[in-house]
């Protein structure tokens, strides 16, 4: 891949200058972590760099082609799967086998491991070998938003990138410049995207209904009983349901231009594992979209208590009614809201369902009354 490879991907320039350096100095190392927060580029940056290493060891082969088509024999790939989401210890094994066979055509094997704090630490432990000892002209890339989850001892062993979050203007100029939006839009997209330009692409095509049906239930004020609050709960899941079904969807038609058109038994197994690791995550990044909402609303609601401008809340259009639950004596202690919201996305983590960790959640931030 050419030098303008990095160009292609917005934000974090200063990586893209450090990356290029890496590979014009021949001082890669064995393993990476690209850490920051989801949905901001960084499986993208994985591909770009391993892309333009490949191509300035071997200007005269067709990497790029083949890495653009997801074609590359050496470029290996490994998501979280099955309804967890999560990654098993047979695939990591199978990376650690595969870490010690001589590349297909190029002369560095390339391994990029999505989310890699969904790994259990028994998943995690098969790796640790591969990370002590690993083969000439081999590189691993790990992937992840929650660094801090991962062992130690991996940790340890890679060179560390942490990418920030897009600016807005850097959102905004994207989305007006691929999906013809209007200014107006795009500004009010990129607020709401927190520095994800994953969630501004969902935002602008798949729109912002659950955030402004949890908005609405909140504006309207405590639900008067416990029926009501699980009516308005039953509304939300199934928002995220339909999400996910989106999600399901569109990361089976994803994965099918990545495949053969012919699978065996064997690789139709493995194909559906990892359909349903991309619906669980997708599943899981539309709850923390939900809980994060919450925590906006209430930190909104802290910001108008202290005088705050209204022009600088994060759900402006909300303003009336926040004003207005500031009025009933709806604040709360924010570190409250943090450990309820903490509490709430554990729970989820752990197979409780949706309904009934928001109905714990909602009953913790006293929303009956």
């Amino acid at each position: 891949m050419s030098a303008t490879q990095f160009s292609q991907i917005i934000g974090n320039e200063e990586i893209k200058i450090q990356l290029t350096r890496i590979i014009e100095r021949r001082a890669i190392g064995h393993a990476f972590l690209f850490s920051g927060p989801e949905g901001i580029g960084k499986s993208l940056f994985a591909t770009a760099f391993a892309a333009q290493m490949m191509h300035a060891y071997e200007p005269g082969k067709p990497h790029l082609e083949k890495i653009s088509k997801s074609q590359h024999p050496d470029i290996h790939v490994y998501r979280p799967e099955g309804k967890l989401g999560l990654h098993s210890i047979q695939s990591l094994r199978q990376l650690s086998e595969e870490v010690h066979l001589p590349p297909y055509e190029a002369s560095w094997k390339v391994f990029i491991v999505h989310d890699a704090d969904r790994m259990l630490s028994t998943s995690a432990n098969a790796l640790l070998k591969t990370f002590e000892e690993p083969p000439p002209g081999t590189l691993i890339i790990l992937l992840s938003h929650s660094a801090g989850l991962l062992l130690p001892t991996l940790l340890s062993r890679c060179s560390a990138f942490h990418f920030k979050a897009l600016k807005e203007q850097e959102i905004v100029d994207y989305l007006s410049t691929n999906l013809n939006l209007d200014f107006e839009k795009t500004k009010k997209i990129a607020s709401h995207a927190k520095g994800s330009i994953n969630h501004a692409i969902r935002l602008a095509t798949q729109g912002d209904d659950l955030r402004i049906a949890l908005l609405d239930l909140f504006a309207k004020g405590k639900f008067y009983d416990f029926r009501a609050l699980q009516k308005g709960i039953q509304s939300l899941t199934e928002k995220i349901e339909s999400t996910k079904k989106q999600a399901e969807e569109a990361s089976r038609d994803e994965l099918k231009k990545m495949t053969q058109d012919s699978l065996s038994a064997v690789q139709q197994h493995a194909f559906e594992k990892e359909i349903e690791g991309l619906t669980a995550l997708a599943f899981v990044q539309e709850a923390r979209s939900l809980f994060e909402t919450i925590a906006d609303w209430y930190r909104d609601l802290q910001f108008l208590l202290l005088g705050g401008s209204p022009d600088r809340l994060t759900h402006p259009e909300f303003e009336t009614e926040l004003v207005q639950a500031v009025q009933r004596g709806e604040v709360k202690p924010l570190d409250q809201v943090y450990q309820a919201i903490e509490n709430a996305y554990l729970s989820l983590q752990r197979s409780t369902s949706l309904p009934l960790v928001l109905e714990n959640l909602f009953l913790t931030l006293d929303r009956i009354g």
